[in-house]
């Protein structure tokens, strides 16, 4: 019998909406001109790496060429990275192994992982993050496998569910609490801060609920002017450019402001809001943070960030989730497919890679495997999902997952070679 290889460690770690308040996730969020950098520092130790930072979530989904894997030495460079050692605690962290970290990706793919169940934004943000990933050759066997079929589950439910019928996304959510605050928007002139996809989500929501004006605004102009004039071509509203350098000027006439800006720092602070003269609610849907918090201490002021979005009465929450069910079925089918490729790994045969088929011995063996894992399959789906939350432990389980499977497989040759 050839040599069995050795099972690389798939993991993710991170935080998110359920695991750290925004206080804490603005730190640690990765500007997307940050993230090659990081994904250079990761790959120093890992085989391959994919980040994912949105407003609800930093994840870091990795593979380590060995089990041997200390996830609190990757915990610490991402908060050295970001320089929030001094915000952000172990316990703000979420780690996951093997099947674990399978399922987040998935769960995350689907939309049922997110604040909103059924976000609309968040698989296209997933294959963002790849292929940025990819592009900084950080990806490789592993994560292409699960990414691919991360997509692939994340189309058939649109295809196949209601989960994302009457779906909200950030921008929707905001406009919904907007509607909350002043009944009607018919009467009101809102501001929009910023000039990327979110705020084309933002206008476009703002649009159909027949709001009075629009005003855009962005640090660069040509960004502004791009978003607007892609807006007028699909509807007829009001709208209006506002220079960066004066829109504060136009808070006295502004009912709402929706901000949604990738600045590191705050763009709107309390002193902005001192000769406020009516009442104004503050949407600030950016992470990090574009608007400080201190904001809220003038009384003609209604501040509210993306945490508070869980306040929106959701119309079509039960008409989505009652396909919840139907979700995880697909998730657990596609998890059960690629848990038996991945732990398949080790187990195959190592031969010389060369431009010619591998030779008859070897592919005898590779069909041995594939008839082994199959006869299996429920002994490997009960061993890799056996967890009890602690990751020492999940780390062993995956070891002796693995150890057993090289022992099963030798005396399932035996009986197979007979």
């Amino acid at each position: 019998m050839k040599k069995i290889a050795d099972q690389q460690m798939l993991f993710a770690f991170g935080v998110n909406h359920k695991t750290a308040p925004i206080e804490v996730r603005e730190k640690l969020y990765i500007r997307e001109e940050e993230i090659p950098a990081l994904l250079k520092l990761l790959k120093e130790t890992l085989s391959e790496c994919v980040i994912l930072s949105t407003c609800n979530r930093t994840e870091i989904y990795g593979v380590c060429a060995s089990s041997e894997v200390d996830l609190d030495f990757y915990k610490n460079i991402v908060t050295g990275f970001k320089n929030a050692a001094d915000v952000v605690e172990k316990e703000h962290f979420f780690t996951l192994i093997s099947c674990a970290a399978c399922q987040q990706l998935f769960k995350v793919a689907t939309g049922i992982d997110s604040k909103i169940i059924g976000d609309s934004q968040i698989l296209q943000q997933l294959r963002n993050a790849y292929f940025v990933a990819k592009d900084n050759h950080s990806t490789g066997k592993i994560l292409n496998q699960l990414s691919q079929r991360a997509f692939k589950i994340g189309k058939k439910t649109y295809t196949e569910t209601s989960i994302h019928k009457g779906a909200v996304s950030i921008s929707l959510a905001a406009v919904e609490l907007a509607c909350e605050t002043f009944g009607s928007l018919k009467d009101k002139s809102v501001l929009i801060v910023g000039a990327g996809e979110t705020a084309k989500l933002t206008a476009e929501c703002l649009i159909k609920k027949q709001v009075g004006k629009i005003f855009i605004t962005s640090r660069t102009r040509k960004h502004t002017e791009k978003l607007l004039a892609n807006l007028q071509k699909s509807y007829r509203f009001d709208g209006e450019i506002v220079g960066f350098a004066e829109f504060k000027s136009r808070l006295n006439t502004i009912d709402i402001v929706i901000s949604s800006t990738s600045s590191p720092d705050y763009i709107l602070e309390a002193k902005d809001f001192a000769a406020q003269k009516n009442k104004i609610l503050l949407l600030d849907i950016a992470v990090p943070r574009d608007i400080n918090p201190s904001a809220a201490e003038n009384e003609r002021v209604i501040l509210r960030n993306i945490d508070d979005l869980h306040q929106i009465v959701d119309r079509n929450f039960q008409r989505r989730t009652g396909d919840l069910p139907h979700v995880k079925k697909i998730i657990m089918k596609e998890m059960g497919d690629f848990l038996t490729w991945y732990y398949s790994l080790p187990l195959m045969p190592v031969f010389q890679k060369t431009y010619s088929k591998p030779d008859r011995a070897t592919v005898d063996e590779i069909l041995k495997i594939k008839t082994f894992l199959a006869r299996n399959v429920s002994e490997l789906h009960k061993l890799a999902i056996r967890s009890n939350g602690n990751i020492k432990d999940d780390l062993q389980n995956h070891i002796e997952l693995v150890q057993k499977l090289q022992t099963m497989k030798a005396a399932a040759f035996e009986v197979l070679d007979a």
